[in-house]
């Protein structure tokens, strides 16, 4: 809700409204009916008193309903600060949080309830369900820097993300600005949005965004101690700059995210081990010192089995000629427990790959399978892998003309890649 006496205007036009009388009967004795309606419309400000006797012509208590308002906006506003911080909310939090969607309340607070609870959903995976909620409330957000307002654009952003609407979120802020809304908005949800906008940015392959929000996320994160939140940092960062070929300064922020996760006991679980190891081991990866990045994908996968360390973990086994390893993976990782594309049409190339009679269809086969789907979906680094390994395979055939195909595609491949680090 409004923190200010406009508020209370708008609360005693809802609660008039609500029991059905008219403007003459509640300003009766107090001020004239035309002085109450810029009273309720938010042009007039009263003196407090003036309010009090307002609200008792309605059989309210002004000041014990203002105190209620002020509860339920405090407790909505915790609820929304422990998502942002990813902590889980309490069965009581959540049934009162459940009983708040039905109630009869003051608009502005049934629009802030339903923010709460849109982004509540989204974070129980209900995204088609939170959505639906915010495409209600739309049409009722003022677009002005009220808290209504940055909720619904805070949570849409999150939303774009849950439904991996990456290009749509990045050119959405790019070309509307909506972190405009939240500047007056506490430093941690600014950090937060501009982490989702560089989230975005990166997913979209706009690099040099994603660096610029990355850093502002981080500037409005300065003197707040939320660990989980920082690691997200280091690790973004480390990301992006990997992905732009800056290696050494890539490594120092995963190493930063190691150096905080070994000091910071609550947030050691499995998946933050086993997300930081592999990032890093791809980036080893990247800069071919495969002994490294195998050894930290194996790590990854000791804390957290992921498919997606498994088939990195693989693709390196290969790339260092470790061959009896890759046979082991192979055999614990087999196709029907994948489910990503792109994890199927490597473990399929990998897997023909080791076997020593290639034949040009069968090659082709896998080629015709993987290589427009790697294409589609942009993975340029998966093409500049196999394309060359598969042209190899066809020379090795006196297949010149499909060797010179792949070696064509691992060159588009190899100019989207520099063009994406220059973005």
């Amino acid at each position: 809700m409004e923190n200010n006496e406009k508020a209370w205007g708008k609360l005693l036009k809802y609660y008039r409204q609500k029991k059905k009388q008219k403007q003459d009967d509640v300003a009766f004795g107090i001020c004239t009916p035309s002085y109450l309606s810029r009273i309720e419309n938010g042009i007039v400000i009263a003196e407090h008193s003036m309010y009090e006797q307002l609200f008792e012509n309605l059989g309210i208590d002004f000041n014990k309903l203002k105190q209620q308002l002020k509860s339920q906006t405090t407790f909505l506003e915790q609820l929304y600060e422990k998502l942002l911080s990813n902590a889980e909310f309490t069965v009581g939090e959540i049934e009162q949080l459940t009983a708040m969607q039905t109630e009869e309340q003051p608009f502005e607070q049934q629009l802030m309830a339903k923010l709460v609870y849109a982004r509540f959903l989204y974070s129980k995976k209900e995204d088609d369900v939170a959505r639906t909620i915010l495409n209600e409330i739309e049409p009722f957000v003022s677009w002005k820097k009220d808290r209504v307002t940055q909720l619904f654009v805070a949570i849409t952003t999150f939303g774009h993300l849950s439904f991996q609407e990456f290009e749509q979120l990045s050119n959405k802020e790019e070309d509307s600005q909506f972190a405009q809304f939240l500047s007056n908005a506490h430093p941690f949800e600014l950090a937060n949005y501009h982490y989702h906008i560089a989230f975005a940015n990166h997913r979209s392959y706009k690099l040099q965004k994603a660096l610029e929000h990355i850093e502002l996320a981080q500037q409005f994160f300065i003197h707040q101690y939320k660990p989980l939140f920082q690691l997200k940092l280091f690790s973004m960062k480390g990301v992006i700059f990997n992905d732009s070929h800056r290696f050494q300064k890539a490594l120092k922020e995963f190493e930063a995210g190691l150096n905080l996760l070994e000091s910071v006991p609550s947030i050691q679980t499995p998946m933050q081990w086993s997300s930081l190891h592999n990032n890093i081991a791809y980036c080893y990866e990247c800069q071919e010192n495969f002994p490294e990045a195998s050894k930290h994908y194996k790590t990854a996968n000791n804390y957290d089995e992921d498919l997606h360390s498994a088939i990195n973990w693989m693709r390196t086994c290969f790339a260092q000629k470790d061959f009896k390893q890759l046979e082991i993976l192979l055999k614990r990782y087999e196709e029907h427990q994948f489910s990503v594309p792109h994890h199927i049409y490597q473990r399929r190339l990998l897997q023909y790959a080791v076997e020593s009679a290639h034949t040009i269809r069968g090659l082709k086969l896998l080629e015709d399978e993987a290589f427009p789907h790697f294409n589609e979906q942009q993975y340029y680094s998966l093409i500049l892998f196999y394309a060359p390994l598969w042209a190899q395979f066809y020379e090795q055939l006196h297949a010149y003309k499909q060797a010179s195909y792949c070696f064509r595609q691992a060159l588009y491949a190899s100019e989207k890649i520099r063009q994406r680090m220059s973005s």
